[in-house]
């Protein structure tokens, strides 16, 4: 008699264990939908120092990289504000050049061209370069990469 009620017992308890790992799961995959349907606004990274002002070349681009390891130039304006843009064209993703004697950009792969601004002139791209923020605090320049 005795080991019946000890089974009865444990099978209750068992029962209990089995609804709250349940219900447990059950909280866990709601959370995880909830998310899915109100994602977390994800900060934009703080812009990254550069270089000093007085380091960008008048009549030249100074090469950087950004946080991919792409190449970025970084120019000084005809009016002294800066300009960053990068070297990745919007129609292809090949490597474009920039041409400081006619002030453009060409990509060799479809003889695409851009203006100094980085929007494009002739051929096949559509898109303008990109370009990234600049700042300027106390003579150091910071690009917001992202």
């Amino acid at each position: 008699m005795e080991k019946k009620g000890v089974d009865t017992e444990r099978r209750r308890f068992l029962g209990w264990i089995s609804a709250a790992a349940a219900a447990v799961l059950a909280a866990f995959a709601g959370l995880v939908g909830v998310g899915f349907l109100y994602p977390i606004k994800r900060r934009k990274p703080r812009p990254l120092f550069v270089c000093l002002k007085s380091e960008v070349p008048k009549n030249q681009p100074l090469e950087i990289k950004d946080t991919r390891g792409r190449k970025v130039l970084l120019m000084l304006k005809t009016g002294g504000e800066l300009m960053a843009i990068g070297t990745v064209c919007s129609h292809l993703g090949c490597t474009v050049f920039y041409r400081p004697k006619k002030k453009i950009f060409e990509c060799p792969c479809h003889s695409g061209v851009f203006d100094q601004e980085g929007n494009p002139v002739s051929g096949p791209p559509q898109e303008p370069l990109h370009r990234y923020p600049v700042m300027v605090k106390q003579g150091k320049v910071f690009i917001q990469f992202a």
